[in-house]
């Protein structure tokens, strides 16, 4: 009785550990598409172009990884739709900086955001 209940114990236990781990969310892989001026991220049927620098902290949860790279990173735009504004990250431990991405047909501009760059000025 006593080694049913030592067995009941461990097996209690080891669902407890398990279902306590933090389950990772599968990142999306995302690419890249080299224009003349800029280097824009394709996701599906999405393509962000560099709209511009924004603090790091503005970086929501990560979505994905570009071109396979796991220091290119892709994180949301905190409080606004994936399916505008996207937060493109790239580690390098040096300079660490995050670029404002906004998804090509987009035209309304969030108050406080300019581009200087000139495929923003449509």
């Amino acid at each position: 009785m006593k080694r049913l209940g030592y067995i009941m114990t461990l097996i209690l236990l080891t669902l407890s550990l398990c279902s306590c781990q933090k389950q990772t969310k599968q990142l999306v892989q995302m690419s890249t598409l080299d224009k003349n001026d800029y280097v824009a991220i394709v996701w599906g049927d999405k393509t962000y172009v560099p709209f511009c620098a924004i603090d790091n902290s503005e970086r929501g949860a990560q979505l994905g990884i570009v071109d396979e790279d796991d220091n290119n990173q892709i994180y949301e735009y905190k409080g606004y739709s994936t399916e505008e504004w996207v937060i493109s990250f790239y580690h390098s431990g040096e300079m660490d900086s995050s670029m404002l991405m906004r998804e090509i047909k987009v035209t309304e501009i969030p108050e406080g955001l300019q581009s200087e760059y000139e495929w923003n000025k449509d």
